[in-house]
């Protein structure tokens, strides 16, 4: 009996707090955010009844709402747990939570952002917006914005001076640098410090990065700023920083570009230590190079190394190499020895004209010593200079051409008996053949050599009306000296030791001939003139030209990242993409 009316006290008291509790919810019903109150189940009889059926009931209407979210919503926070491992239940769970907040849509919103700071930044950007999209108020009009952009990759540009720069400055000026936009130099200072080194790599291999951008003014001088001037700038690094770069073939190359010598490492010759004893004239080392050991050189090299070889086997000097200034001096000295240089390269010229004066040196030294061997070696000048011979009158040809014209005019009076008309003439001829062209423009020649084929021309014209008084054309020669030699003394002294005692008339009166003359010109006066040679000199020089193959100039040190990963190429939008989320977590706690 006294079990019923305890039963509607506790009923009372329920339906008070049901009411306070429905007043509380009343404005987020009308919104719609809360579903309406089901329907009580009524008894079948008349419905007055207060027994178990009302119970029920009343329990039904006290139960916790679920919070009814957008569907869209719904299904993102869906994705949302299945990719972060959580039960399929999570949903309805964080519906019964915010189902109890004075928000329940922000409050979704500040634990849907919680789970977005746990997952991959920009995965979680993408359902950020998608949660946006379907009404959920998780980001701000700013942070949405940039979000978009980030998603489509359709950025602004960015601020050329920026009050600050966040995640989202360096991921605009990441992507204008890929478009190989003009960034200031701060700007590109620091994309280097803070990108992936790889994505360095690749703005400067795609040529967004270059030697224009300066990486030597900028004003701060950090561990990777040294890296990326060896890949640009090669040439303007310190010595030190190519030491720590640990950049060996820097290193020998500065060696070698210095004059000094640089030797094999482990008994084996590298481009580099090949390339020194090249150029220090060691033809030699050319034959302890194997073809497995070409193999490692640089290709050009290499295939230098294997026409050097073939040279001093005897092949001829290739169009390409003859005509390679820097290579004369080493393409001379792998010829074999006596062979007659005959070819159409500059080299050949050159190197024609060289061996040609050489042998008449041989000749002076021959007609002195051992004059029965002189027309041995006249034979030999001869064949040199008729090789030389061309109807060039320009360039290395033509300059060859006319030494060699000066030679056989010199040789056919040094040789010509005096009543040998003929052969005078003709010497007088090769001179006067070049002489009356005129200028260089008409074929001839100008300047010193003209004066001095003139002044050749003049002598032998002078010395064929009278039979040739003098066996030597000129002294110095004879005494084995070039002409106008200071030397000629020691040169006397040096074939009075050698000569056979019926020469030594020779050699006293070439000696006596340059005391006259030299006493002369003391005197003021021009004294007797003499056959010079050559006509150029300076043609004779090895020319001092610096070549890539042999002496290469700094060359941009490789790239030593491997190919940059599709994570490392959006690390930027990835980081621009967490800062926004992250905004967007602070600004919901903050709400709280």
């Amino acid at each position: 009996m006294t079990a019923e009316p305890l039963a509607v006290d506790g009923l009372e008291e329920l339906r008070r707090a049901e009411m306070a509790r429905r007043e509380q919810r009343r404005q987020a019903r009308e919104n719609g955010v809360i579903a309406p109150l089901r329907a009580r189940r009524r008894s079948p009889g008349d419905g007055t009844s207060l027994g178990t059926d009302s119970t029920h009931a009343i329990e039904e209407s006290v139960r916790p709402e679920v919070l009814v979210l957008p569907t869209r919503v719904t299904h993102v926070l869906g994705r949302i747990a299945e990719e972060l491992g959580e039960d399929p239940a999570f949903v309805d769970g964080l519906s019964l939570r915010a189902a109890d907040a004075a928000d329940p849509l922000r409050a979704v919103a500040a634990e849907a952002v919680e789970l977005l700071n746990r997952m991959a930044a920009l995965p979680a950007l993408g359902h950020l917006l998608d949660l946006a999209a379907g009404g959920l108020p998780v980001v701000a009009e700013t942070d949405r914005v940039r979000a978009e952009a980030i998603r489509s990759g359709r950025v602004p540009a960015p601020a050329t001076a920026p009050d600050v720069v966040d995640a989202w400055q360096l991921h605009l000026e990441a992507v204008e640098a890929h478009g190989r936009a003009v960034l200031s130099a701060v700007s590109w200072q620091r994309l280097v410090e803070r990108l992936p080194l790889p994505v360095v790599d690749d703005l400067i291999d795609q040529g967004g990065l270059g030697t224009k951008d300066a990486p030597h003014t900028w004003s701060e001088q950090t561990e990777r700023v040294p890296y990326v001037r060896a890949r640009l700038q090669p040439e303007r690094l310190a010595d030190a920083d190519v030491e720590a770069l640990d950049w060996k073939d820097e290193e020998r190359r500065r060696i070698l570009a210095a004059g000094g010598t640089v030797e094999p490492v482990d008994g084996r010759h590298d481009e580099w230590s090949l390339r020194s004893a090249l150029l220090s004239g060691e033809v030699s080392v050319l034959d302890s190079i194997r073809s497995d050991e070409c193999e490692e050189l640089p290709r050009d090299l290499a295939d230098l190394v294997f026409s050097l070889q073939r040279i001093r086997q005897g092949a001829a000097v290739g169009t390409h190499l003859g005509h390679d200034r820097s290579l004369f001096g080493l393409l001379e000295d792998c010829l074999p020895d006596g062979r007659l240089i005959s070819g159409r390269t500059a080299f050949h010229y050159w190197a024609g004209t060289r061996r040609l004066y050489r042998l008449l040196d041989d000749m002076h030294w021959i007609m002195a010593c051992e004059p029965q061997d002189t027309d041995r070696v006249v034979r030999a000048t001869l064949q040199q200079a008729a090789a030389l011979r061309n109807p060039e009158s320009r360039g290395a040809a033509g300059s060859a051409d006319r030494e060699a014209r000066a030679v056989q005019a010199y040789l056919a009076y040094l040789h010509a008996r005096p009543a040998d008309r003929d052969r005078l003439d003709q010497g007088v001829g090769l001179l006067e053949d070049v002489l009356k062209r005129g200028g260089r423009r008409r074929g001839g020649v100008d300047g010193e050599q003209r004066r001095r084929m003139n002044a050749l021309s003049e002598l032998l014209q002078a010395l064929r009306f009278k039979c040739k008084p003098h066996d030597v054309l000129n002294p110095y020669f004879a005494l084995c000296v070039e002409h106008g030699s200071s030397e000629w003394g020691q040169g006397w002294r040096d074939l009075r030791r050698q000569v056979p005692p019926e020469q030594l008339e020779y050699i006293n009166g070439a000696k006596d001939r340059i005391r006259r003359i030299e006493t002369a010109r003391r005197l003021g006066d021009e004294g007797e003139a003499l056959y010079e040679l050559p006509l150029n000199e300076q043609f004779l020089w090895v020319p001092d030209t610096r070549g890539e193959l042999l002496q290469p100039g700094p060359r941009p040190l490789a790239r030593r990242t491997p190919p940059s990963t599709q994570q490392e190429k959006s690390w930027t939008a990835d980081e621009a993409a967490r800062e926004i989320i992250g905004r967007c977590a602070a600004r919901l706690r903050n709400d709280d």
